[in-house]
Parts: C-alpha cells; sequence; structure tokens
C-alpha cells in the first residue's frame, strides 16, 4: 500500500474510532484541583480560582509534568467547556509523566472573565491578549512550584490552538521555565483575519526568544489556517532563530485543526519521540 494512502485511510479511520470507542486509547479521569490567581481588573486586583484537571501517576514524584493550554472558546466551543484530554492523560501516565490542564480565566468552571477577547486583527492586540493568557501560566507554575510531586526542571509545555501559540511564546518570554514545547496547531487568529496574518508576527517573536526544542503538528485541512500558512510559521520561527521540527499530518473527514482532539494515532509516535529527545522519556518507558 502506498504510504500516502496508508494515511489517508488512517486518518479517516480515526474519527470512527475516537468516536465510537474512546476506551481504546486507555482513558482514564483526572481529578480536578483548583489554582489560585491574583486577577487585576479595573477595580483592582483579586485572588480568583482557576479550574484545572491533573492525571498525577500514583506516589510522591518527584514526576515530570506536561502543562496542557487549551484554544478558544465561543462559537462552537462554549465558554462553559472544560478541556479534558483522558487519552494524553492515559498515554503520559504510562510513562510516569504528570499532565495538568488548567482553563483560563472565564472558561469552563474558572471565575474571571476572559479578557483574550474580543480583540481587532492586529499583532498588538494578540500579543496584549497573549500577555494576559500568560498570567494565567504564571498562576499554574506557582501553584506546581508549592507541590511535592512535580519534576520542576521537567517540564513540557504544549497547547492546542491558542494554547499551542500561548506555549510557544510563554517558554520564548520567560526563558528556563519549560525543557520544551510542544504545539498543536498553535495560532491566536485566522491567517485571513486583518490585512496581514498576525500568526507571523507572533511567531517571530517567539522564535527570536526561544531557547528550547520547540514541536509543531498541523494538519491539512485546517478550518483556520492554509496549508502554506501553516509552513510559513514554522519557517518564521526558525528564521527569527527558534529550534523547531515542524510535522504536516495528513487527514481526511475531520477539519485538520482537530488533530489533537480526534487524530491521536497520527501525532503519538511523533510526541513520543520528541520527549525521548529532550530527555522526558527513555527507551524503557516505550518498552524497548
Amino acid at each position: 500500500m502506498e504510504p500516502q494512502l496508508n494515511l489517508r485511510i488512517q486518518g479517516a479511520l480515526v474519527a470512527l474510532l475516537v468516536s465510537v470507542c474512546p476506551a481504546a486509547f486507555g482513558q482514564v479521569e483526572g481529578t480536578t484541583v483548583w489554582i489560585p490567581m491574583r486577577d487585576t481588573g479595573m477595580f483592582g486586583a483579586r485572588l480568583i480560582r482557576m479550574e484545572a484537571t491533573l492525571f498525577k501517576p500514583p506516589g510522591s514524584g518527584p514526576y515530570p509534568v506536561m502543562i496542557f493550554n487549551h484554544g478558544s472558546s465561543g462559537g462552537p466551543i462554549p465558554a462553559t467547556h472544560t478541556e479534558d484530554p483522558k487519552a494524553l492523560g492515559a498515554h503520559l501516565l504510562s510513562k510516569n509523566i504528570a499532565l495538568l490542564v488548567p482553563m483560563r480565566c472565564g472558561r469552563g468552571k474558572s471565575e474571571g472573565s476572559n479578557k483574550e477577547e474580543p480583540s481587532p486583527c492586529t499583532a498588538e492586540a494578540a500579543r496584549q491578549g497573549l500577555r494576559y493568557a500568560s498570567e494565567a501560566v504564571d498562576a499554574v507554575y506557582e501553584y506546581l512550584r508549592e507541590q511535592p510531586w512535580p519534576s520542576m526542571d521537567k517540564v513540557i509545555l504544549a497547547g492546542h490552538s491558542r494554547g499551542g501559540m500561548l506555549a510557544s511564546m510563554y517558554a520564548a518570554k520567560r526563558p528556563g521555565v519549560a525543557l520544551a514545547v510542544i504545539n498543536f496547531s498553535g495560532g491566536w487568529k485566522n491567517d485571513n483575519c486583518g490585512p496581514a496574518d498576525v500568526n507571523l508576527a507572533l511567531f517571530k517573536d517567539a522564535g527570536s526568544g526561544a531557547k528550547v526544542p520547540n514541536l509543531f503538528l498541523y494538519a491539512r485541512n485546517d478550518a483556520f489556517y492554509s496549508d502554506d500558512s501553516m509552513s510559513k510559521y514554522a519557517a518564521q520561527f526558525k528564521s527569527a532563530g527558534g529550534d523547531v521540527t515542524f510535522k504536516m499530518l495528513e487527514v481526511e473527514k475531520i477539519n485538520g485543526h482537530q488533530l489533537f482532539h480526534r487524530a491521536m494515532p497520527l501525532w503519538k509516535n511523533s510526541v513520543d519521540d520528541f520527549l525521548m529527545s529532550v530527555g522526558i522519556a527513555t527507551n524503557s518507558d516505550y518498552g524497548l
């Protein structure tokens, strides 16, 4: 069978398998934890709580931890939706890696308001939204530093869509906080939002400050970015100085932007190889 055809068949089967049998990927239940955050508004600072889902190996650790940042909400994704990637949680737990999935302000059951939107289609407006989103990630790090179980020198930042962009940007703006970054379909705006693609400016920012390797995982037929745009994001990040491994995957019968949620078999091996390359996992974790 031709490799191209094989990938297309896989892509067609993924959606069916995930929708019919989620347990096929060994899903487990995470635990809800509440992360304190100081939110600054027009009436001054106040302490709020962010909802987060934690998948933690048994015992006292220390364990590597992946912080996974969700995408935007509103429109087709309700603001009340809580990101709960059980399949990824189970996969990481099998390698003694913890997964923490925070919901930023105004999303899920987190308190506060979503100050990332609405915003005009300009790079500066997007940067402002990223700065505010980064305050939530700051609170996540403060929470983890107070826990006895995380290995804070083995933190992976990851995320989907806006969360992927946030992961790359946060690691670049705060050197030393992460060992590596995994970006699934990352971007802050549609590539046709405004006269210029805002994401190109943002990836230039992230690449110019990047100190750790990034894995960029995208898929064709993305409803928000063209294939050409996605390739340019990785090229822009690299030309600005970033260390990036870029994968353009083939999916069919699903929106390529759903790569993370609906096509785990297509990206799992790339993630495994990347975790091994940065020293988070070893051959023994994979039965080798």
